[in-house]
């Protein structure tokens, strides 16, 4: 990809219609099988897509298996991409393309056969067997970043703080700064540091990458994440803000970075501020789960907050709703949309959630697990804490804080269930074990207006 300071897209072949018999690898020097130059420039195209979240990568795809219609790599990248949405919605159709580029095998390379085993795994629920599988082609090829980018996406799905940095760092130094889309390994770098407390070294890997790419909004979340970490509110918030012409113009990502300004108000105690970036700037356009997750966790924090969001919650409970083959799939969704539900008032449509999951617990997938150890144990505490049962709730959301990164999600994304417990605490009348969980908060954000509220509310 160009690395200039204005977001080129992969250059296309000036004309693709004759391909060329001499391609035989990828932009990063990987082999692929196909002889098309075309289908090259289209996959590569779909690439950057996929890491910078400008555009639909549908499209380049289709016209990469347009262009080679024999090349299995295309297929396998289109069952990816629809696998990193990670909703069971898409799993039929990922499954499809799998099954074309497994029908496809006897004229792929090596590395392509290998990335079909891995495909393969985790449409099977085999996710950590999955991370495994890549992280083999990875040895081999350190600069494939279909196998990177689906594995850095997988490890985060699963709660693998460990292996979101490492696999980078295993991969980063036979990369060079000139090599396409290097900017983007770098935000990835950078967020994984974080999740790991290396927050000095991810900010500076993370303002590294957008040196050399400003309009990458991963790297600019990774940077966020660090603030929100440190409970760096106002200096979080204006790095957003002074960067959101960079990252939030077209970009499917941007919901997000808007939610994490959200959160930056509310730990200054804007309700209304964060309320006005949730209506404008996170709702419009909610169409997956990624999103939905993100509108109940800040209508989550309000309600923790005493706000009356209204309707707010009955549409977003409606949202999960229209995804009843959801429940079960990957528990992180289901306790948002259980979430949901509860803030609308529907405890009985929380109730029958909880026990899909609770059949989902039974098998021996990897969402089987995150079931079994994290989702029915969150969505019995969180049904408790709805029913007024605060002392039971506190039972079970205590030791689930310990597991709960089991299921994915970030450290701020999962500080939700932290202040649940908080609130089930204080309303349970146990103060002293309340100001026991709010000493770990005060070390890092000991000058939060949103601490002091807390600290308040133990009295």
């Amino acid at each position: 990809m160009n690395t200039d300071t204005t977001l080129a897209e992969p250059e296309a072949a000036a004309a693709q219609a004759q391909p060329r018999l001499s391609a035989r690898f990828d932009a990063r020097g990987c082999p692929v099988s196909t002889r098309s130059q075309a289908a090259i420039d289209s996959a590569e195209r779909a690439q950057w897509i996929l890491v910078s979240y400008y555009g639909d990568a549908m499209a380049p795809l289709d016209d990469a298996i347009a262009a080679d219609p024999q090349w299995a790599l295309a297929h396998l990248m289109k069952a990816n991409a629809l696998l990193t949405v990670n909703e069971h919605g898409f799993t039929g159709l990922a499954q499809a393309s799998f099954e074309q580029a497994k029908a496809l095998a006897g004229g792929a390379n090596e590395r392509e056969r290998a990335h079909i085993g891995a495909t393969g795994l985790c449409l099977a629920g085999q996710w950590a067997e999955a991370c495994d599988a890549w992280e083999r082609i990875l040895v081999d090829h350190p600069q494939d970043l279909v196998a990177l980018g689906t594995a850095h996406l997988f490890d985060f799905f699963r709660g693998d703080a460990r292996n979101l940095q490492r696999r980078v760092t295993r991969v980063l130094p036979e990369w060079s700064a000139s090599a396409p889309l290097y900017s983007y390994v770098l935000g990835m770098h950078a967020f994984g540091l974080e999740e790991n407390n290396h927050y000095a070294l991810a900010q500076e890997t993370g303002q590294a990458a957008l040196a050399i790419e400003r309009r990458d909004p991963w790297a600019v979340h990774a940077v966020t994440h660090v603030h929100e970490m440190q409970g760096q509110y106002e200096r979080g918030a204006d790095w957003l803000q002074s960067r959101s012409g960079d990252w939030a113009p077209d970009n499917g990502f941007a919901y997000h970075n808007w939610w994490h300004l959200a959160l930056f108000r509310l730990e200054r105690l804007d309700t209304a501020g964060a309320l006005a970036l949730l209506d404008e700037r996170v709702t419009p356009g909610a169409e997956v789960a990624l999103q939905r997750i993100d509108i109940t966790a800040l209508l989550w924090r309000l309600r923790l907050l005493g706000v009356d969001a209204g309707a707010r919650w009955e549409a977003i409970a409606d949202g999960w709703a229209a995804q009843p083959t959801e429940a079960g799939h990957y528990c992180f969704n289901d306790v948002h949309a259980a979430l949901a539900q509860i803030g609308a008032g529907r405890l009985q449509a929380a109730e029958e959630l909880l026990a899909a999951v609770q059949r989902r617990s039974l098998d021996r997938s990897t969402p089987g697990m995150m079931a079994r150890e994290v989702g029915v144990p969150l969505l019995c505490g969180l049904l408790a804490h709805a029913n007024e049962r605060h002392a039971e709730a506190v039972e079970i959301l205590w030791p689930a804080r310990e597991t709960c990164h089991r299921f994915g999600g970030s450290h701020a994304q999962r500080d939700l269930i932290d202040q649940t417990l908080l609130d089930a605490t204080i309303r349970s009348g146990q103060r002293r074990l309340a100001k026991h969980l709010l000493n770990e908060r005060r070390l890092m954000k000991a000058h939060s207006p949103l601490t002091e509220h807390w600290a308040q509310r133990i009295g």
